[in-house]
């Protein structure tokens, strides 16, 4: 989220050594989805590709709202709501699906991670496991159950701001990357992630950009995606390297057309396409666009 005092504004969002690079080619221009048709979804901040039926997409609001996910078409219409029993939305910044505590599971990881003023004592990870959208009657009403809070703070001991989150479809390792820093932070959260008492971020490595707003790693683990406000970059794992071993490689800069407030970017379930979304369209419709692989 953006906020009026001490932030910086998109246009701040450079890094000359990456911003230089030519676009590749790797996808598509955008092409737009359709608009969002959820009203109350009006300051989206994450989005997440669903596993179980891959018609749909998760999403949610920024700092405030009800603890609930949306759930849309790939049209944007409206599909349901699904209240996270238990949990609170305090600055929700990010959305991530992938494995979890049982096998063969997929889970569903809200981020409680923002912190602009950066004086929060700690953050909370919400993971529930993902309902089977194959049975659930759309459009839905829901409340989901057994969801568990992964507390936690920065192996440094500071209060930081965040609103990227990935999680590792190999290892169930949750990955944070935090905003605001010229060179933002990569951390971790190791599976097993602990859920009885307070668990500790470790940090990996510093990143060349700053303003980071999503991130995601593909359903097949072998891409990852990180988006800022000007610019989304992309890796791709030359072999069995770590997460963390393949960031500290030069990604490419692909093509995408700046959104007002773009904060959510997830990969479909297919491993071949990656949505978009802004948090407002400046009094314009707010849409969900994707970007193909060529």
């Amino acid at each position: 989220m953006l906020c009026a005092n001490g932030c910086k504004s998109p246009e701040e969002d450079t890094n000359p050594q990456l911003d230089n690079q030519e676009f590749s080619t790797l996808f598509t221009d955008r092409q737009s989805l359709g608009e969002i048709q959820i009203p109350d979804l009006n300051e989206a901040s994450g989005l997440a590709s669903s596993r179980s039926n891959s018609l749909y997409i998760w999403s949610h609001n920024d700092s405030g709202g009800d603890p609930l996910l949306y759930l849309m078409t790939q049209a944007g219409a409206d599909s349901g709501r699904f209240v996270l029993d238990g949990a609170q939305n305090i600055d929700w910044e990010d959305l991530a699906i992938g494995p979890g505590p049982t096998v063969g599971e997929q889970y569903l990881y809200a981020a409680d991670i923002g912190d602009n003023r950066a004086v929060r004592d700690n953050y909370t990870i919400y993971r529930v496991p993902e309902p089977d959208l194959t049975v659930q009657d759309i459009p839905a009403t829901s409340t989901l159950s057994g969801v568990e809070a992964i507390s936690y703070v920065y192996d440094d001991g500071n209060a930081r701001d965040a609103e990227a989150i990935m999680v590792d479809p190999a290892t169930s390792d949750i990955y944070i990357i935090s905003k605001r820093e010229a060179s933002v932070i990569l951390y971790t959260l190791p599976f097993p992630q602990n859920t009885a008492q307070l668990d500790t971020a470790d940090r990996l490595r510093v990143l060349p950009f700053t303003m980071v707003t999503a991130a995601d790693i593909s359903p097949n683990g072998n891409e990852v995606l990180i988006k800022n406000y000007l610019n989304v970059y992309h890796w791709s794992k030359s072999g069995s390297e770590s997460i963390s071993d393949l960031l500290g490689t030069t990604p490419a800069r692909l093509s995408y057309t700046v959104e007002p407030q773009g904060e959510a970017i997830a990969w479909h379930s297919d491993n071949g396409t990656y949505f978009t979304l802004s948090e407002t369209g400046n009094n314009e419709p707010v849409i969900l666009y994707n970007y193909n692989r060529n």
